[in-house]
């Protein structure tokens, strides 16, 4: 059952990913569950993972406090990704298929190392979301040129890496 409560896009949120309408709280906490049990699925959610999503979430949304608290509260480490996944059908204003496997990818890699376990999860994810093959290789593929890029940028700054 659902609060009732929704989580505004910002501007940004607008710009990065066409979000444009309120997401439900409570499907929004499902969602960061998935990406949270995905990016601990080598048993650990480093904390860069976890702040990686934070930092998202303080620039997608308004008034992304409570929402940050409750994401730090929740229970990934006993999510059931088949439960969580089979049958989805989240309300957004966007692929919410793809952008959940895409924000996946990108949590798992902000600690720097993109694990077997969790390529492994992004796979069966991949999957229980009925995302092709080429569809999730691409996805991380974009993932990887997203961090490449950064780094050359910051490094043509004379920016420490």
């Amino acid at each position: 059952m659902s609060s009732g409560k929704k989580l505004q896009p910002s501007k940004y949120a607008i710009n990065r990913y066409n979000l444009t309408a309120p997401v439900d709280f409570d499907v929004a906490l499902k969602y960061a569950t998935v990406l949270m049990a995905v990016a601990g699925a080598d048993g650990e959610l480093a904390e860069a993972e976890l702040q990686w999503y934070i930092n998202e979430q303080e620039l997608l949304l308004a008034e992304p406090e409570e929402y940050i608290e409750a994401v730090r509260k929740a229970d990934w480490k006993n999510a059931n990704l088949d439960e969580l996944l089979s049958g989805i059908s989240y309300d957004f204003s966007l692929n919410f298929r793809r952008t959940l496997l895409y924000q996946a990818i990108k949590m798992c890699r902000a600690d720097g190392v993109y694990h077997d376990q969790e390529k492994a999860v992004v796979s069966k994810a991949a999957e229980l979301l009925g995302i092709e093959k080429n569809v999730r290789i691409s996805l991380e593929s974009l993932a990887e040129l997203e961090d490449s890029t950064e780094r050359l940028r910051l490094s043509l700054f004379d920016t420490e890496i």
